[in-house]
Formats: C-alpha cells, structure tokens, sequence
C-alpha cells in the first residue's frame, strides 16, 4: 500500500496517475499562509490542486504521479521558512514532534531575553522610578558597553525567533489580508526600531528594546500554547481511534480472523458484512449487494456490486455480504485517520471567522489611532521623542496576542473536556451547532439498549443442534447483533454461499438447501410454511418485550430462537432531559413495534419500528424539514442516516469506521456523554465570550490611558502580558 497516497473524492482523478498526499508543514502562523502555500505548491509542475490549513498545519496535494513526486513537492514548499514532510507511520509522535520544536523555540527565546530583562531590572528600570539621576547611563562605562550586547540579544530574539511573526505579517500584507500577526509584527519593530533610534539621536535612558522582546517572546508563548492545546486534541483523538476502529475481517483456508486494517495486504480476501464499511479499495470476488458510497463519492443512490465490481474504502454495504479482494495501493487505515484530522482541523470554525473579522477592523483602527497620537502630541508642542514614545505606547497597550487566544484556547479547552467526559469530537464546528439541535433522533439497539444480544430460549421443531448450525452459518455474513449472539452458541459450518440480506432478515443456501433467520414476515415473504406453533411461540415472545429469530429451511419455519436486548440504565433520564430542554426526541428502530413498544411510554414522542436500514436516512431527511436532527446511533446500519442528519453522534462501540460518517463519537459507551456534550457546548460559548472580553478591556482601558500620556511603553508591555495572562488562566478553568 502506497504511504504516500489516500483516496480523496473531492481531488482531480480524471486518470490513474493522480494521487492526493498530505504534507505536514511547519511555521504555519496566520490564515493568510494557506494561499501562499497553495500557489507554492501549485507552481510545482505536476501538481493539479492544493489546499492547506493553518489550523492543521497540513498541505493536501492533488498531483500527476507521473510528472512529480512526493519528494520534490516537499522540496517545493519547503521555502520561506517553511518546512514540508511526508507525515510519519506514527501521527501522534509526529504531532509530539513538532510541538517539541515549538517548545524548543519558546525555551530558546526565554534564555536569550533573561540576560537583557536583568540588566533592565538592575539599570533600566530603576531609572524609570526615579531611583537614579538621568544622566545615570552615561556616566558608567560598564552601562556603556553594554549597549552592544542588549542590540545584539535583542535583535536575535526579534529577528531570530519573531521570524515567523514577521513572514506571517509579509505574507498577510502580500495576500491583501489584515490578521492580528500584522499588528503584532509592527508593534514589535516600532518598539525595536525606536530603541535603535533612541540609541543613535535620543535620550538612552527610555529604550524600548525590553518591550520589542517582550512582545515577541509573549506571542511565541502564545502560538506555542494554542498549537499545544491543538495538537493535544488531535492526538487524543488519535490515540481513541487507533485500535478501535481499524480492524477488518479476512478469510482464511480455517474460516475467518480479524485483524488490524494496516496488517491487510494486496490480495487479502475480506469479509464485508451488512452495515459494515469496506476497510479498503478493492475488488469483489464473491457475493451480491448494494453499497453506499455517499460518503466518499458524493454519490447518494446506493451501488450494486457484482462479482468483478471495484468497492471504494469507506463505502458502506447495505445489503448481501460482499467477498472483497485488496487491490494494489488500497487506501489504508493510517490515510484515513489523516484525512479525519484533516477534516477535523481544517474545518473553519465560526470562533475563527469572528477573530478574523475583528482582526479586519481592529488592525486599521488601532494604526491609525496610534498615528494620530504621534501626530496629535507633536502638534500639541511635544519633542519628537516623547510624541514617538507616546504613539509607541499606544501601539503596544493594542497588541492582540491575547485576542489571538481567545478563541483557541477556549475551543481546545471545550474538545479536550469533551473527551474527559467521554465525547471524541471530529468536526471542531460541532460545539458551536449542537446547541441549535430541535430534533434528536435515537437508534434502538446499541444505542438506547446495550446492543448485546443474548439468546434466551430456544425453540426446535427438529433437531436442536442442525437449528443453531444453520442459523450461525446464515449469521456468520450478517453484522447484526443478533448474529454475535447466535454465533456464540454454535460453530457455522464453512458451506456458505449466495448470502443476501431481505428487509426482515437474511437468508443463505447453507450445505445446498436454503435457510432463512429473521422475522416471520420474511417467511411469509418467502411464503414459506409456518407451523402453528411456531406462530403461538412467536406471540408470546413478542408479549416479553424480547425478539423473536424465526429459523427455517427447505420451505419451512423449523424454530425460533429468542433473544433479549437490556436498555441502557439511564436511557430515560437522559431522554426526559433532553425533552425538558424542548428537544423532540424520537426512537428509529427494525424491530417490530410490540418489541419497541416498551419505548412509548417515556419521554420519546414518536417511536418508528420495523425500520429497513436504507429507510433511516429517509425518516431523518423528512425529520430535517421540521428542524435542526442530531442522529445518535451504534454505527451498525447507520452510517448514511448519521450523514444524513444535521448532527451525526456514534457509539464507539459500533461498527468500523463509523467515524467517517459522524461528528462525534460517545466513546463511554454512556448515553449521559450526549448530554455532557451539549453541556460542554454551552459553556464552551461562554467561555469564548469571556476571553474575548478579557482580551479586548485591558487593551480598550489601557489605549485610552496611553493616548493621554499616562501608559509608559513599560506600563503598556505589563499591560500586554497581563492580559494574555488573564485569557490563558480563564481558559485553563474547568468547564462546568
């Protein structure tokens, strides 16, 4: 399997050659960089499409394998301080990685500037309290030859380790974009600047070389904390899915292992069961059915799948188990966990569009302001060193590196809680919409009851031992719960063949005769013979609330085996909670309505039974026209509805790769996670509100202080620092 490669839908595929790789790229610090990156990397010759994402710090390439290699991408965006890499085997020490050269960068920084911050504090400083004459400075050598170093330290850190800061602002300037890092670049190369200034024609006792570093060391601090706080969130969401969702079923001479999806290679036969998602691109060999293929292709109508049919990773079968062929260059596991971070952070949230049109308005109105401040004390008969000093004091009180933060911090802080209380979120947008939810729409079994089957009583017309052989051997291709719970109590015989899955069951020629399990519609179906007794037993397990598997072969019903599904313990008080929020909630299940009955009598208003599993997207598509729909499902059969719906919630639980359909996955096996997650939502918000408030006052206060000559440049870098203080702690708080 390619390393290099993943199947991307959305990319040019127009022949065989093109392939779409992800590229970690480092020194990513605005928006503005997405639309350099993307011309960089489509000026390389070969390279059809490009999209990066500031957020990810990730280039996905759509290229002509034929023209261009990954090698020479990565050559070509590894430019202007950037640098481009394949992602490792390993994304979450890969994402370890880079942070640990942030962190590098930030100590780095802290080590450089000591020295300068403590000849400040012993001469500078002092100065400024009065504690010494001003003619001070001037008259010790030893301050004298200091002056070197402190431009030397000081031009290292701002030059050095601003770097990033100062591209970022050239490259915003260069895409015709305003974003906070131009604000913070120009402030800290007007306190440089004048200091150097200062040096050469005014008075030494008032440079500002401190201040320069301290806004370059305090921003470094701060992308450092955001990008910490993004990458933990990757990672946990990483190391939740690995090993959760990346097994796959093989077909072997002795029958059936399961295995690691990365452990497949090309021409490994794999078992695809009924609601099960194709782990990787291949070629059907035996087996009819439909497959869905919405959620790689975009194509809504399912596909029906012959023998010689090519299946696409993470389509979904919805009918008839397929025997799949790895092809050459499957998608694998790790490609689709990296287009799921992608689709995770590259994702725009609304936090991240509302800084960016603060930043709009918020760039020009404080440069002109801090003009106007020059120009208005120099008319007012100040000296060119106290109006200079003045505006400059404005321009740092303003510097946003905590309004940069603010809505970061605060959406981290909400995704990693969410993962405490057990919700992996896979759409960062998902805390900002869940709140508008009017509908929610819950599956029954796995969902509002445990899902595990267990079978209660077996009833046999005939041989009891042939029953469970011939039921097993039917549900050995199907991947409801039922067939687990089956499977336990016999071993299937291996003579299975011509495997299809019918609206109230599945049926299969089991050692050359027919046998049917499933409801006893699909008897009627079928109009096969069903004995009386077999009717009355049927009856009463239905008045238990249990389900009954109705087994049969050769034309005829020959037993019945019931099962029961527990409910979840705390299903009602989380549904009682959801409607005394004046939520509607309602229950989609295939069971038939006596074994969903228990249901009604709660808080749920509608309960739809006898649900086929393509009829699920439909009812949440019809309940989409009332209102805003959140699907909570395990993943067996649900993935088109969990697509279909507003909000997609999955059971960890459930099927494999459920995640590429959903938004969210309730990784506790706890239905109170749904509700924590919109708790978490609320306070999220609100907490975003907070730091932006804390982010703007400081500086709004200490702005007006500076324009009438009261903020010192030290007073206005303090400022700065307690206020990217005052959002990082708020933001560390816990949520409620």
């Amino acid at each position: 399997m390619h390393a290099d490669s993943t199947h991307d839908p959305h990319a040019a595929t127009d022949t065989a050659a093109a392939e779409t790789a992800y590229f970690s790229l480092r020194g990513m610090h605005t928006r503005a960089c997405e639309s350099f990156l993307e011309t960089l990397a489509t000026d390389i010759d070969g390279v059809r499409d490009a999209a990066a994402s500031y957020s990810a710090e990730t280039v996905r390439v759509t290229y002509d394998s034929e023209r261009v290699d990954t090698d020479a991408i990565a050559d070509g965006l590894s430019r202007w301080g950037y640098r481009a890499s394949l992602p490792s085997p390993d994304a979450t020490d890969e994402d370890r990685s880079a942070l640990a050269f942030d962190r590098i960068r930030t100590a780095f920084a802290i080590i450089v500037v000591a020295p300068v911050y403590m000849l400040y504090l012993v001469f500078f400083y002092p100065l400024y309290l009065g504690l010494y004459p001003d003619a001070y400075l001037d008259a010790h050598a030893i301050v004298v030859g200091l002056y070197g170093p402190i431009v030397l330290f000081t031009t290292i850190t701002v030059f050095g380790v601003g770097f990033p800061i100062f591209r970022s602002a050239y490259i915003s300037l260069r895409e015709r974009r305003l974003t906070l890092n131009v604000l913070v670049a120009l402030s800290a190369l007007a306190a440089y600047a004048y200091s150097v200034l200062s040096l050469a024609f005014f008075d030494k006792a008032y440079l500002s070389f401190d201040i320069a570093m301290t806004i370059i060391v305090v921003a470094t601090i701060a992308n450092y904390v955001r990008a910490a706080d993004e990458q933990r969130t990757v990672v946990d969401l990483a190391e939740r899915l690995d090993g959760s969702q990346s097994r796959a079923t093989r077909l072997t001479d002795g029958g059936t292992e399961t295995l690691p999806v990365n452990d497949c290679e090309a021409g490994d036969t794999l078992l695809i069961k009924p609601g099960e998602h194709v782990p990787l691109d291949g070629r059907v060999i035996n087996g009819r059915g439909a497959v869905n293929e919405a959620l790689v292709t975009g194509e809504a109508r399912p596909q029906r799948k012959i023998p010689g049919d090519d299946v696409v990773g993470g389509s979904v079968a919805i009918d008839g188990a397929l025997e799949v062929q790895v092809g050459d260059g499957a998608t694998s596991l790790l490609d689709q966990l990296r287009a799921l971070v992608w689709d995770l952070q590259a994702t725009r949230t609304n936090v991240a569009r509302l800084t960016s049109r603060i930043a709009i308005r918020y760039v020009p109105l404080v440069s002109v302001l801090t003009v106007v401040t020059f120009a208005g004390w120099l008319f007012a008969g100040a000296m060119l060193d106290t109006a200079l000093l003045t505006g400059l004091s404005v321009l740092v009180v303003a510097c946003p590196v905590a309004l940069t933060l603010a809505g970061p911090l605060a959406l981290g802080r909400g995704l990693t809680t969410a993962a405490d209380r057990g919700v992996a979120v896979l759409d960062r947008t998902l805390l900002e919409r869940i709140t508008d939810v009017d509908i929610v729409a819950f599956d029954k079994t796995g969902t509002l009851t445990t899902g595990e089957l267990c079978v209660t009583d077996i009833t046999a017309l005939g041989d009891r031992e042939e029953l469970l052989a011939r039921a097993a051997a039917v549900e050995s291709r199907s991947s409801h719960p039922i067939a687990a719970a089956i499977g336990e109590l016999a071993t299937p015989t291996e003579d299975v063949s011509e495997f299809e899955h019918h609206r109230y069951g599945v049926s299969a020629t089991v050692e050359g005769s027919r046998t049917a399990v499933g409801n006893p519609a699909l008897f009627s179906e079928f109009d096969w013979e069903i004995p009386e007794t077999v009717r009355l037993r049927v009856a009463e397990i239905h008045a238990t609330g249990e389900l009954p598997a109705v087994v049969g072969w050769d034309g005829a019903a020959t037993g019945i085996v019931a099962l029961a599904d527990a409910p979840r313990e705390n299903w009602k008080e989380v549904v009682e909670h959801l409607a005394a929020d004046g939520r509607r909630v309602v229950c989609i299940t295939g069971d038939d309505p006596q074994v969903a009955a228990r249901f009604e009598e709660s808080a749920i208003e509608e309960v739809f039974a006898d649900v086929t599993p393509e009829s699920k997207e439909e009812i949440i598509r019809d309940l989409g026209e009332e209102g805003r729909v959140a699907m909570v499902g395990d993943g067996t059969n649900d993935a088109p509805a969990l697509a279909a719906a507003d909000i997609g919630v999955a059971m960890l639980a459930g099927s494999d790769f459920t995640a590429t359909a959903a938004d969210a996955l309730l990784t506790s096996d706890d239905l109170d996670s749904f509700v924590n997650c919109l708790t978490i939502a609320c306070e999220t918000h609100r907490r975003f509100v907070e730091n932006l408030v804390l982010a703007l006052a400081v500086p709004t206060i200490g702005t007006m202080l500076a324009v009438a000559g009261v903020v010192t440049p030290v007073v206005a870098s303090a400022l700065l620092v307690v206020s990217t203080l005052f959002v990082v702690i708020n933001s560390r708080r816990s949520l409620a």
